[in-house]
């Protein structure tokens, strides 16, 4: 009898030791489980509410194709082919708030719901607003209506010639077109070059009207380099405008 009850109280006493072991293990690893679930919750809450603005997103979009349609014929609006209309649905719901892109996005679905304009919509169209930022959609919409765009650089130049650039491809278009970063020009007139959409101006060319560059050389931006060049105690030491 007593060699059972001694059995008994070993075993109790083993079982509380292997809990008390156990716990500060089972414990944090409780906790760490815990926090996955909400990592992951919190790491798809803004998909989430993508997905719940989906339905008023589309609802805008289709409130946009009414305005743009709204001079077609009924019988010329057709359904637009899904390898555009699908991808240009979900690219103009993520630029819900932004006018410029949301725009260029609306024009190409509603030209691809019009039978007569729809063959010259390609599924290319897309992916190119796509690798757009909003200034660079806004020096578009200024460039259709604005066709001349002086530009002008400048250099930092020793005695002999030999210098470098210091602005290349300057222009007060981003100011004219309400750009956020005007100072960025030349990043954008690149990208839109990269794209086809711009064709980049012959080496040493230059407009016959030279006064459109007057309004360029006497930017409170061009001036601040020049000073900047002047007071360089370098071998270059002469700004040259070009």
């Amino acid at each position: 009898m007593g060699e059972d009850v001694a059995k008994e109280v070993v075993k109790a006493v083993a079982k509380e030791a292997y809990e008390d072991a156990a716990k500060p293990v089972v414990k944090p690893t409780g906790e760490l489980a815990s926090l996955v679930p909400r990592a992951v919750k919190a790491a798809l809450q803004p998909l989430e509410l993508w997905i719940m603005q989906k339905e008023y997103n589309i609802e805008r979009t289709r409130l946009l194709l009414e305005k743009k349609l709204k001079d077609v014929p009924p019988e010329h609006i057709v359904p637009p082919e899904a390898h555009i209309a699908v991808p240009a649905l979900q690219y103009i719901s993520y630029c819900m708030d932004n006018e410029e892109l949301r725009n260029m996005y609306a024009n190409l679905l509603a030209q691809s719901m019009n039978v007569i304009t729809k063959t010259g919509v390609h599924p290319s169209f897309v992916e190119i607003i796509k690798q757009m930022c909003p200034d660079e959609a806004k020096i578009l919409r200024y460039m259709s209506s604005n066709k001349t765009v002086p530009i002008i650089s400048l250099r930092h130049e020793n005695k002999s010639g030999e210098g470098y650039y210091i602005i290349d491809n300057f222009s007060n278009i981003g100011e004219l077109a309400g750009c956020d970063n005007p100072l960025e020009i030349n990043m954008y007139f690149t990208n839109l070059i990269r794209l086809g959409l711009l064709l980049k101006a012959p080496s040493l060319s230059s407009l016959v009207d030279k006064s459109l560059y007057t309004p360029l050389k006497e930017h409170p931006y061009v001036q601040q380099q020049v000073e900047r060049c002047k007071q360089r105690e370098d071998e270059y030491c002469n700004p040259r405008l070009v």
